[in-house]
């Protein structure tokens, strides 16, 4: 078979042949294997009959990339859904953040009555702690009509999650595998003392290596300089904090990997890019500027989302030689490099630092290698050999790759919403989990449902079986849906001034990291809100452990009270960025979550004159400039 005058490879083959016959299909292939090739058919299928077809990825930058990537081939017929934009809502092809597919099925029965199509990349995310409920939920609720493309890396138990969604989904699935890779890989260990070894290796080069250490009789070999010797740029360089990641590249810049015509090209872009983001005369602007010409740059979710894009548009040039970035870099997007390297092979966890897992390694390591330039892409893992263990090491790459498991757990919000229109059959409903699944025991999950559905109607959402007034205004909201119907009911907004009233929901939804926590008072102008709030939380908490639940709300955290004035009263991005010891990336990000709960808010006040204005005016004032991810999103 050829597709867009490719020849397809026979797993690409396979899967469209599955889909020819009505069945939902899960492809397993390694990164960089060809897996959206399948995605582009079906959705092209699908518009062939008139149908819907829609595009989940699970994070916001990666759906952005395929709605730039697919508006190229299908112009107006494309459209974008995620928490921070929603353009052409109505498109026959839709791009969404698998969060927003899910809230969208529970806000909406009837929304996805004609979509055919529901491809989920990344589909192995319903193994993630914090995100794959929603994947789980996705797959339960969705339509019958709906039939779904799952994109996996190479995961342990596929035929398990197969014969589960087989068994929810009600019609066959068809598992599709390849261990194959256009561009092969070569996987390679450093060690800084003696140079690179095979992973079979380490264990026997590390004495040398130790002994050489300790003579300190010669200079550690820098495995960026043997790359720029032998040719094997463009670099990757995965590093697990965003602190090295600018550290690293600032180190690098010195080097000299673009000829005078190529810097030219470069620093023409850089420009042409920051004048049509309108970023051009920020001075945070200059250290993008500084490190560019030189062919390095650096990526990471601390930067602001425009800085980020334009690193990406700069990177899928080939230009820039040298790319220090952390680990979401290599989540499902198209850009591919001739070199890994892995500046490290632990990271820290939350807790303390351990290695990587095997999936996650895989998944980086796969962005080595482009089709079509290169015969194979070649990865290295630098290896300290005096912490590093030589069996762990090697077992990264030799272990088996981890399985999925279930991280079922229903918010209160999906819990509101399934029971308002299933009653007692959302008990049903979470014995068909794949968590009950994987169990094979559903008590479990009839007792993540009995007890929040306890918490539930001690604190008012329902009563005699039925969602009350405040259950019903808590399903409308899809985030932070507790603590913002407790204070709205508690009348924590009602006194509060537009700027106030983002200052009490941004301490809702803002978390420090470690090195920020702190006990900061609110401000004076909400300080009584703050009381009402903390007391409303508290009483919620209560609840939960009194029902046998770990506790979901947390205090309000004011540390960012000064940042959000700061910008609703008008200033710049770069004033902000002066009183606030948060970094960019988080301050965006944050603001974003602000805007979406104030969305949310602002149909769910509908009627409620006085309130409804004041979010109104609200998202008006906090959503411009940087904070604008709708303006960001229509810059070609």
């Amino acid at each position: 078979m050829e597709f867009r005058g490719f020849k397809l490879y026979p797993f690409q083959e396979e899967a469209i042949a599955a889909l020819n016959e009505g069945k939902s299909v899960i492809v397993s292939a390694p990164t960089g294997a060809g897996k959206t090739v399948i995605a582009e058919w079906a959705i092209e299928a699908a518009l062939a009959k008139g149908a819907q077809a829609i595009y989940t990825a699970p994070i916001k930058a990666l759906s952005n990339q395929k709605f730039r990537d697919f508006r190229e081939t299908h112009g107006d017929k494309i459209g974008l859904m995620t928490g921070d934009v929603t353009l052409n809502a109505e498109a026959p092809i839709l791009i969404m953040t698998t969060e927003i597919f899910r809230n969208t099925l529970f806000e909406d029965e009837g929304r996805f009555s004609a979509v055919e199509t529901v491809i989920m990349d990344e589909i192995h995310y319903i193994g993630d702690d914090d995100r794959g409920s929603v994947w789980e939920e996705s797959i339960m609720f969705a339509p019958p009509n709906v039939r779904f493309v799952g994109l996996s890396a190479t995961i342990s138990n596929l035929e398990q999650f197969r014969a589960w969604i087989e068994k929810v989904r009600e019609h066959t699935v068809s598992l599709v595998r390849t261990d194959e890779r256009p561009v092969p890989l070569r996987h390679w260990v450093w060690l800084p003392e003696t140079g690179a070894c095979k992973f079979t290796e380490v264990k026997d080069r590390i004495p040398e290596a130790l002994r050489i250490r300790k003579s300190r009789r010669s200079k550690p070999l820098d495995i960026l300089d043997v790359l720029q010797k032998e040719r094997k740029l463009p670099t990757l360089c995965f590093c697990f904090s965003r602190k090295e990641c600018e550290g690293r590249a600032r180190k690098n810049k010195k080097r000299s990997l673009l000829s005078e015509p190529e810097r030219h090209r470069v620093h023409t872009m850089l420009e042409d890019l920051g004048l049509k983001y309108g970023v051009a005369e920020q001075p945070s602007f200059n250290a993008l500027r500084d490190l560019a010409d030189r062919g390095v740059l650096y990526h990471h979710a601390g930067m602001l989302p425009i800085h980020k894009e334009i690193v990406e548009r700069l990177f899928t040039t080939g230009l820039i030689r040298l790319l220090f970035t952390t680990e979401t870099f290599a989540l499902g997007v198209n850009m591919p490099a001739r070199t890994v390297v892995f500046a490290s092979l632990r990271k820290f966890d939350g807790v303390s630092f351990d290695y990587l897992k095997t999936l996650n390694y895989y998944q980086m390591a796969g962005r080595a290698g482009r089709q079509g330039l290169d015969d194979a892409g070649d990865v290295y893992a630098v290896v300290d050999c005096e912490t590093d263990d030589p069996k762990s090491v090697k077992g990264i790459v030799f272990n088996k790759i981890e399985p999925i498991i279930s991280r079922f757990n229903l918010s209160y919000g999906a819990t509101l919403s399934l029971y308002g229109r299933m009653g007692d059959g959302i008990y049903t409903a979470a014995e068909r989990s794949l968590a009950a699944y994987q169990r094979g025991n559903a008590r479990a999950e009839r007792l993540t449902v009995k007890q929040r559905l306890e918490v539930l109607e001690r604190r008012g959402y329902t009563r005699d079986g039925k969602l009350t007034d405040k259950g019903r205004f808590a399903a409308s909201l899809n985030c932070y849906e507790i603590a913002v119907t407790e204070l709205t009911w508690a009348g924590c907004f009602e006194d509060l001034s537009s700027v106030d009233l983002v200052i009490m929901l941004m301490a809702l939804v803002y978390e420090p990291k470690r090195a920020l926590l702190g006990n900061r008072p609110p401000p004076m102008s909400v300080s009584q809100a703050a009381n009402r709030a903390r007391k409303r939380l508290h009483e919620f908490v209560k609840a939960e452990k009194e029902a046998g639940l770990s506790e979901s709300q947390r205090p309000p955290d004011f540390g960012l009270s000064g940042v959000v004035r700061t910008w609703m009263q008008g200033s710049s991005f770069d004033d902000v960025n002066r009183i606030s010891p948060v970094q960019d990336g988080d301050i965006v990000r944050n603001f974003r979550l602000v805007l979406q709960v104030l969305r949310q808010l602002g149909k769910a006040t509908a009627g409620h004159d006085a309130l409804n204005a004041k979010v109104l005016e609200a998202y008006k004032a906090l959503d411009r400039d940087e904070v604008d991810a709708e303006a960001q999103m229509k810059v070609n």
